[in-house]
């Protein structure tokens, strides 16, 4: 009878054996990659032995099958770029939009416009706009689906 233990059983076992090729890859491609610095050494005239020796940033870790390198926890990392979100991607395009005319701007010009713009669709633009409203007191309605930017003077 099959049943759920054994078909996790059989799920861990296929991941152990991923595992150790992946693992085989691994070491494959760290051996090359040494290889080609060695070559790379020898060819410049900088061959001593220091360089030879795999890097010192890198420190073994052990499993209960093999071990492998992975980078120590004091390398740099490479700060992530923010992304900015949906709504306020959305936000923006309707502030630019309302500040480049100087006329009332119909509602749907707006949704086209963020739509073009962001690759967003705004689904409430009632809702949308009394929310751009509140972030800037500056951007008024006139009448039912007419906004507009007004410049403090």
């Amino acid at each position: 009878m099959f049943n759920e233990r054994i078909a996790l059983k059989l799920r861990l076992e296929q991941m152990a054996d991923s595992e150790e090729r992946i693992l085989q890859e691994f070491r494959k491609e760290r051996q090359s990659i040494m290889e080609r610095l060695r070559e790379l050494d020898l060819s410049q005239g900088e061959y001593t032995e220091s360089n030879l020796q795999e890097p010192s940033e890198i420190e073994p870790y052990t499993s209960s099958n093999e071990s492998i390198f992975l980078p120590h926890p004091t390398t740099k990392r490479i700060p992530k770029t923010k992304k900015i979100g949906k709504s306020r991607q959305m936000h923006e395009a309707a502030f630019k939009i309302l500040k480049e005319r100087l006329q009332p701007v119909k509602g749907t010009e707006i949704q086209d416009y963020i739509l073009s713009e962001t690759g967003f669709k705004v689904a409430n633009m009632t809702t949308f706009m009394k929310t751009i409203q509140r972030k800037d007191k500056q951007v008024r309605k006139l009448d039912r689906g007419l906004y507009i930017f007004e410049k403090e003077s």
